[in-house]
């Protein structure tokens, strides 16, 4: 029998040198083996399938994680993702607030606003944030409906300058071609028909980490929304993760280049966002061991908003 490396058995599959690492650390590609540090792949293999639509459990992760929410714990795992979530993902949306601002908003309901000027529109993204991300936790293991999407949109935008616009509207689809997207954005008239589309595909059977990827930058290229959409699309990542026992991780503000190039790039060459995406687990994972915030309990004050 002929073995690949991973490296060959990447190019192959057209997917990322830590993607297959995974699935054969796993144990889901059958008479692989590990030699001298690197797994050995029989020539022959099949790609790893989803997993059968079956009833999804409640992961020891989510378990955890709602444990630490409903005491509103401090220093756990549930502030981790809060805090992490709120700054980076409004960062990569040009939030201006820095991240210590962002965790006296969280845990004391104040800011510090320090010699500049602060946006009110940066306060309420991350006060609204924080909301939608508790939302998700709670609905972590509801299905994707077009309805879930738009309470979303209306989570994280009501109350903000664009809400009070009369093109916006919070958690309504957009009306019109938007600027900067206009070659790839689809047609306002179109928008509940595909987005709907593409939720009735994805619910069909389980998901991994790669079809919650691909169905985020299907999400992105639709643009349903008049702004937001990339807030939206990395809450849902979030949800999935949880609600399929998928290693969670957070895209930062470091990774927002290699981030919007794996979008781009996706029907190409897919590995550019799966190892932006994988680089971005290994880091939550290492703050989780590194900080123990899995074993952290500890009762705090309950945080006010």
């Amino acid at each position: 029998m002929k073995f690949l490396t991973t490296r060959e058995m990447a190019a192959k599959w057209g997917v990322s040198v830590q993607l297959i690492r995974k699935y054969t650390g796993d144990g889901r590609i059958p008479g692989a083996i590990l030699k001298d540090g690197d797994w050995l792949i029989p020539e022959d293999a099949e790609k790893p399938g989803l997993p059968a639509r079956e009833e999804v459990e409640i992961t020891p992760f989510l378990k955890k994680l709602r444990y630490q929410q409903e005491r509103n714990n401090h220093f756990g795992i549930y502030e981790y993702l809060q805090l992490n979530a709120a700054y980076s993902s409004n960062r990569m949306a040009s939030n201006r607030l820095k991240r210590q601002q962002v965790e006296s908003i969280y845990r004391t309901n104040r800011i510090d606003p320090g010699f500049e000027p602060v946006k009110v529109d940066d306060i309420l993204e991350v006060l609204n944030h924080l909301g939608a991300m508790d939302f998700v936790i709670r609905t972590a293991l509801e299905p994707l409906t077009s309805d879930y999407v738009k309470k979303l949109h209306y989570l994280l935008t009501y109350g903000t300058y664009a809400d009070r616009k009369q093109y916006f509207g919070s958690g309504t689809f957009r009306t019109q071609m938007p600027r900067l997207y206009k070659d790839t954005a689809a047609d306002p008239r179109e928008i509940a028909r595909k987005l709907n589309k593409l939720v009735m595909d994805y619910e069909k059977e389980s998901a991994d980490l790669e079809k919650i990827l691909e169905f985020h930058v299907r999400f992105e290229q639709i643009r349903p929304f008049a702004d937001y959409n990339g807030r939206v699309g990395r809450l849902i990542l979030i949800k999935e993760c949880l609600r399929y026992g998928v290693d969670p991780f957070i895209l930062d503000d470091k990774r927002r280049t290699a981030y919007y190039r794996g979008i781009a790039r996706w029907d190409e060459d897919s590995s550019v966002l799966m190892e932006t995406v994988l680089q971005a687990q290994a880091r939550f994972q290492n703050q989780m061991e590194t900080c123990m915030l899995m074993e952290y309990c500890r009762p705090a004050n309950p945080r006010k908003l």
